[in-house]
């Protein structure tokens, strides 16, 4: 059965793609996880557009050598596998990252599921844990464990990727929702308590984008007709939208910039 199109950005306002090297993270070193599709992936190859060294974590080691690869520049991005769920993956992850990059300037926490598509009373405590497990605390455990290399550094930025479920609730996604409120409160928290230490943490709320994990839900044309009318600008995301953002969020431009939960969203919360 062949896949409806999908309802996204008018190619004259989509984000130009192909490699144009600029400066706006230059000499930067990033960690970005979630890294091998998706918005992840486009935040990870726009880094590198801008002269950030990038250190790739995901779990589909191919998939991390595919962006690599895309990026074409060996020096510029490492791909090492690993869980964000696992402790001793992360240790791992920053270990190789400091090792090869000596530094870390950005966090980016990409990485994230949607699972459990109930009513809370019928969803398992697994699909629970296992939405809380990779979108909230494999976040607070990463980023405790780069925090103190920022502040050893001289300051930093954090860069949590949440959702505009972490601003308003949909029906039967309770651990989605709640998972990325407490990302939003999460960032909140780092940017008060590490203020002082030059370390900015904000918040990124995408709206629906068409990424691998939205392919799905995305496929279904009559769902997509009636979504599209809640978006005031006529159209959805793609991952370039989100990893323009998160340039600005890394660089010195938003240096005063912090505590912030920006949706990206084409207008739906504005309603």
């Amino acid at each position: 059965m062949s896949v409806p199109p999908r309802i996204e950005a008018p190619e004259e306002v989509r984000p130009k793609t192909g490699f144009h090297y600029n400066t706006r993270l230059q000499n930067k070193v990033a960690i970005v996880t979630g890294g091998g599709t998706g918005i992840g992936r486009a935040i990870a190859l726009e880094f590198v557009r801008q002269g950030a060294r990038v250190a790739l974590c995901g779990r589909r080691g191919e998939k991390l050598k595919e962006v690599a690869a895309e990026a074409g520049s060996g020096s510029q991005i490492a791909a090492i596998q690993g869980d964000v769920t696992r402790q001793a993956d992360m240790d791992r992850f920053v270990k190789q990252a400091l090792g090869q990059f000596h530094k870390i300037d950005i966090l980016v926490n990409n990485a994230g599921v949607f699972k459990g598509d109930a009513q809370v009373h019928s969803l398992s405590p697994q699909d629970w844990d296992d939405v809380m497990n990779l979108n909230l605390n494999s976040v607070f455990h990463l980023t405790r464990k780069v925090i103190p290399h920022m502040i050893e550094n001289g300051g930093g930025s954090i860069i949590n990727i949440a959702s505009i479920l972490g601003l308003i609730a949909i029906p039967n996604a309770a651990a989605y929702n709640v998972s990325k409120g407490g990302l939003v409160q999460l960032t909140r928290s780092l940017a008060l308590d590490y203020g002082p230490q030059k370390i900015r943490a904000n918040a990124i709320c995408p709206g629906l984008v068409s990424t691998p994990m939205t392919t799905d839900f995305m496929s279904d044309k009559a769902t997509m007709a009636e979504l599209i009318k809640l978006y005031p600008i006529g159209f959805f995301g793609v991952p370039e939208d989100i990893a323009h953002a998160a340039v600005y969020l890394a660089s010195d431009e938003a240096r005063w910039v912090t505590g912030v939960v920006l949706p990206v969203d084409g207008g739906y919360t504005a309603a």
